[in-house]
């Protein structure tokens, strides 16, 4: 009987199958998509050149654990800050109304941040009974940011978020990156987890599609989209604690467009984050001419995000092109290509939505997700982390946590079951 079985081969699973490897643990790592990475994907073969599906830039550079890896593996990263500008009007801020909204937008978010060590929690959006004239661009950028408005979002969860420096984007592709350090790690593709029967003495046995695999213990790394919609199904079903953490930490929403252009229409620009100013009810963020390529990634956020990924493809990308004419002109539909790439997490059903955000007053539901279940069964993934929330390296440590949980498990049921001893 192998010591653990992995569920998930995102950045959390593929973390936890090295930790069990190095200390020469048997175990085996099933995922339900054709590709590793979960929401860190990256498409190189659509433009000739690396678009990331998910996660793309990565945050705190300077304590992410996995910045080494960049020097490591050789990818080129943009260390330092982006040009962001926002649009209002069809026009790109500049001089003191940009300077305003950047203060006013960064006041706003140290706020939130100041409400994270206090016992007592409300809504995000009961912090500001007084909204200043950019405060409709606030409430975007935190859609943004979390995939849910303010009004649904726990103060202390998000202020809790540790958010240190500037972001530096994976030119190569951070999906790329978190592929490249998983290069030795094997793993079961298009073999989704449809039952955990983890009740009897024996252990934990998953059924999927190709048979069953039977472990002392589970580490299960599937989002909490996957969890609440029961795509997976438990038996016994988890405790009532356990489903609490789940119904209280629902997926935000972020969908993708990526599209290409047979020139530059965007005048003279060298890499532009841009987010023009429509309300919270459109938050849009695009990345214009990443490392000078005639690309443009368009990031639609929040409930109207998954409203219009339902329409498909073609209205997420015509959405984007009248939102890029309205800033630079209709040149911009002239030279746009018919390739393009469309990242729908909101409704693929091994992912459903983006990450998760925690209700007001359960900020403390990360912690119950991350806890284990009679060392039986442990859970690890972006929720699961209550410091770097939503993030590809919070995944990561909440991964190899997992696996150092499990391992002490194993240790203390069956100290002859790993290679350590």
């Amino acid at each position: 009987m192998l010591d653990t079985v992995i569920i998930g081969a995102g950045a959390a699973g593929l973390a936890a199958a090295r930790r069990l490897k190095e200390a020469g643990a048997a175990f085996r790592i099933i995922e339900a998509k054709a590709h590793i990475g979960g929401r860190a994907v990256t498409d190189s073969t659509t433009f000739g050149a690396p678009v990331d599906l998910g996660a793309h830039w990565l945050h705190s550079p300077a304590l992410n654990p996995l910045t080494p890896l960049v020097d490591r593996y050789g990818f080129r990263v943009k260390r330092g800050p982006e040009d962001f500008r926002v649009a209002r009007h069809g026009v790109i801020l500049a001089g003191a109304e940009h300077a305003a909204c950047f203060e006013y937008v960064e006041d706003c978010f140290a706020k939130v941040t100041a409400f994270a060590d206090t016992e007592r929690d409300c809504l995000v959006s009961a912090l500001f009974p007084v909204r200043g004239p950019w405060h409709d661009f606030f409430e975007a950028n935190f859609i943004a940011k979390q995939g849910l408005p303010t009004a649904q979002c726990s103060a202390v969860d998000f202020g809790r978020y540790v958010w240190e420096g500037d972001d530096w984007p994976v030119l190569d592709g951070y999906g790329a990156l978190v592929a490249r350090h998983a290069q030795d790690v094997e793993v079961a593709l298009e073999t989704p987890a449809i039952r955990v029967s983890w009740g009897g003495k024996a252990g934990v046995t998953v059924d999927t599609p190709h048979g069953t695999v039977a472990a002392r213990s589970a580490i299960v790394t599937v989002s909490v989209g996957v969890l609440a919609n029961e795509t997976i199904r438990f038996t016994p079903s988890l405790p009532d604690w356990k489903l609490q953490a789940i119904a209280d930490l629902p997926m935000g929403n972020c969908n993708k467009v990526v599209l290409g252009f047979t020139r530059n229409p965007f005048g003279d620009v060298d890499t532009m984050m841009l987010m023009p100013d429509l309300g919270p009810e459109q938050s849009v963020e695009f990345v214009v001419r990443e490392d000078r390529r005639n690309i443009v990634t368009t990031m639609i956020n929040g409930p109207f995000a998954k409203a219009l990924a339902a329409e498909g493809a073609r209205a997420m990308a015509d959405y984007a092109l009248t939102q890029l004419a309205a800033i630079f002109g209709n040149d911009v539909k002239d030279c746009v290509t018919d390739r393009l790439v469309f990242a729908d997490w909101d409704h693929d059903p091994w992912i459903a939505g983006c990450y998760a955000a925690a209700r007001v007053g359960r900020f403390s539901a990360r912690a119950d997700l991350a806890r284990p279940v009679e060392d039986r069964l442990f859970f690890a993934g972006e929720a699961a982390h209550d410091r770097y929330i939503g993030d590809v390296h919070g995944a990561h440590l909440s991964g190899e946590a997992a696996a150092d949980a499990a391992l002490a498990a194993l240790r203390r049921g069956h100290p002859a079951s790993t290679g350590a001893g």
